[in-house]
């Protein structure tokens, strides 16, 4: 695991690779939409590099984009919601560019949009299929090309600018900032409609040459699409031929080898509650006619799309297998069974199969014989340790695989995070686990840790100090109430203190007991030089109360150890609880999820409203270490 990204929100899609960052959407609470881009840097300043939510976007998104000639692609929209928008940015700096308005009942944009040759197409439940140019779009009547488009845009952004800018100026309290909902949505340039309100079409397209191969379902609740698969001209959607099928192809359109069109079907959806009642088909048919070559069915429904290499379609089904099919027989090369359904695909890359099964186990096999070379059980994973499904196929890019998990499932008020990881499977190039100085004779524990930034980007306002050490953001639950940000998993740092005789006693979380345990000491080393020495800062000059700006007086630091926490409830395994929130020290008894606790009381909170020295600590992000020593 080089790297993980954890949110409250469900991860569906594949995560889309692009230069240097990670284009990642999300399904937020209350059908809220999330599109961001994470930096693909092992250790960045900040993993989110940017963000697209309310009011810019109007629906949930479900769908990963597509990437082209400088442009990100993606819609909103899943079946619980009507109308749809198909959106462009600017890849670069993540600028909109247009936007195309899809209305109507069951009208939603689930699938990723396929660009090729300038056009993007897209299915969009019963609006059927689109095809649009993606270089060209109207404004207020008059089309233009992509550089008058983004220069229209750039200098109406710099004109709301110029206006907020004079509104701090006037009065800062009520000046509002720009959105980008205010900029111009200039339409791009419809080349074709087809099949709207006859095909429900919610899988992804596939173009070949001049052909457009489109999967619509018949959708039995609203009695409403077609079962059938659809070739159509690319230039203007016309029909070219239509072969009726027996299931609905939600896995869509694959193009194998000698001209062959893969389908996966399932008699379910992406349905947990359906699996067992899961059937599926593959068919192949030929690209010129349509015409059956063969089909074969099988134990379980095929939901993603099936990938093609050296002749071998693969592809995953619910009923926990990966197949490899020969493209031009059908005939079986080999099998392998997981203990756990599939929703997500495959990925393949150079001689190997990777795939994900629905208890977030990712699966490294042979391409040549099925046979399994690793496995990682992600949602246990030591950097995750968060229960989630996949449903969206893992990503190869660059020699690392990216990976999703969601909890749409999930019940309860409490629901676990879900995570987008970085996974590599190459020997040795995995970042080494973070480290701590440790110094047996003095008893002393040495820390590298940042000054934390008390301003997150999602947050609106800046929160009283509730801790004293915690992971960083995302990762870190207390990462906005903190004064320094680390590395380390806090639960090798209680084994350190364990090794220098010292038990954990207990705790405190609320109003209960007081916390229990040996006494510690807890300084800070920050840069510079007193009387030849560097500077070290007992942890309670650090901090000041905001209404007085007085330090805290001298407080006992408790080695209290960690509540013990149940990520899976479907599995026995158990995690250090402090090693999933992040946090190492608390000053109030606000988590009982640490390592350290001090004296202070959740009353003490109410009097004092800390913040951080800032007289005597370094700006935000500069290196410092943690001291920690047992007398």
């Amino acid at each position: 695991m080089l790297w993980v990204f954890k949110a409250q929100e469900h991860f569906i899609a594949s995560p889309v690779p692009e230069g240097r960052m990670l284009l990642v959407s999300s399904l937020g609470g209350l059908n809220t939409g999330f599109f961001r881009a994470l930096s693909l840097d092992p250790n960045p300043p900040e993993r989110v590099l940017w963000v697209k939510r309310a009011p810019f976007l109007k629906l949930p998104m479900v769908c990963s984009p597509a990437v082209a000639d400088g442009l990100i692609v993606f819609g909103d929209g899943m079946h619980q919601t009507d109308g749809a928008i198909l959106y462009a940015l600017k890849a670069d700096t993540a600028r909109p560019v247009w936007q195309l308005p899809l209305p109507g009942r069951l009208v939603h944009l689930e699938c990723p949009p396929t660009i090729d040759k300038g056009r993007v197409y897209t299915g969009g439940g019963e609006a059927g299929v689109v095809a649009a140019d993606i270089k060209r779009a109207t404004l207020e009547g008059k089309e233009l090309d992509l550089p008058a488009i983004q220069e229209t845009i750039a200098q109406r952004w710099k004109e709301l600018s110029a206006r907020y800018e004079e509104e701090k100026r006037k009065d800062p309290q009520f000046a509002i900032p720009p959105s980008e909902d205010a900029l111009p949505k200039p339409a791009p340039k419809l080349l074709w409609r087809q099949g709207e309100a006859k095909w429900h079409v919610d899988a992804p397209i596939a173009v070949a040459a001049d052909r457009v191969l489109i999967a619509s379902a018949y959708i039995e609740e609203d009695k409403v699409g077609k079962r059938a698969i659809i070739c159509a001209n690319a230039a203007d959607g016309n029909p070219i031929w239509e072969q009726p099928l027996k299931i609905n192809p939600w896995a869509g359109p694959t193009v194998g080898a000698g001209n062959t069109v893969l389908v996966g079907c399932s008699n379910i959806r992406y349905d947990i509650k359906l699996i067992p009642k899961a059937q599926g088909e593959v068919v192949a048919l030929d690209l010129a006619s349509g015409q059956i070559k063969w089909r074969r069915d099988t134990p379980g429904g095929v939901l993603a799309a099936i990938a093609v290499k050296d002749n071998l379609a693969v592809f995953t089904a619910t009923d926990g297998r990966i197949r490899a099919w020969n493209v031009q027989d059908g005939q079986q090369k080999w099998e392998f069974l997981a203990p756990n359904p599939f929703f997500a695909g495959p990925a393949l890359a150079g001689d190997t199969v990777y795939a994900a099964d629905l208890k977030s186990v990712l699966y490294a096999i042979g391409l040549a014989d099925g046979k399994v070379q690793w496995t990682l059980d992600v949602a246990a994973d030591r950097a995750v340790q968060a229960p989630g499904m996949v449903y969206g196929s893992p990503i190869v890019y660059g020699g690392d695989l990216y990976l999703a998990t969601c909890n749409i499932e999930a019940t309860g008020a409490t629901q676990p995070p879900c995570a987008v990881v970085c996974i590599s499977d190459k020997a040795g190039t995995a970042a080494a686990t973070p480290t701590f100085a440790l110094d047996k004779q003095r008893r002393r524990i040495e820390i590298p840790c940042r000054i934390a930034p008390r301003k997150l980007p999602n947050l609106q306002e800046i929160y009283p100090l509730e801790v004293v050490a915690t992971y960083p953001a995302p990762h870190g639950q207390k990462a906005h109430e903190t004064v320094v940000t680390f590395d380390v998993k806090p639960s090798d740092v209680a084994k350190a203190l364990e090794g220098f005789g010292l038990k954990p006693g207990s705790p405190a979380r609320g109003d209960e007991e007081p916390p229990r345990g040996p006494e510690v000491r807890v300084a800070l080393a920050v840069p510079g030089i007193v009387e030849g020495k560097p500077r070290l800062l007992p942890m309670e000059r650090t901090m000041v109360d905001r209404r007085t700006g007085k330090t805290l007086p001298p407080l006992k630091w408790h080695f209290t150890g960690s509540a013990m926490r149940q990520p899976d409830p479907d599995k026995p395994l158990k995690a250090y609880g402090a090693d999933l929130g992040g946090t190492l020290i608390t000053l109030f008894p606000v988590t009982d999820e640490t390592v350290l606790q001090t004296n202070l009381t959740m009353k003490d909170s109410t009097l004092l409203r800390m913040e951080v020295n800032k007289h005597v600590l370094p700006d935000e992000g500069t290196p410092v270490t943690l001291i920690i020593e047992a007398p």
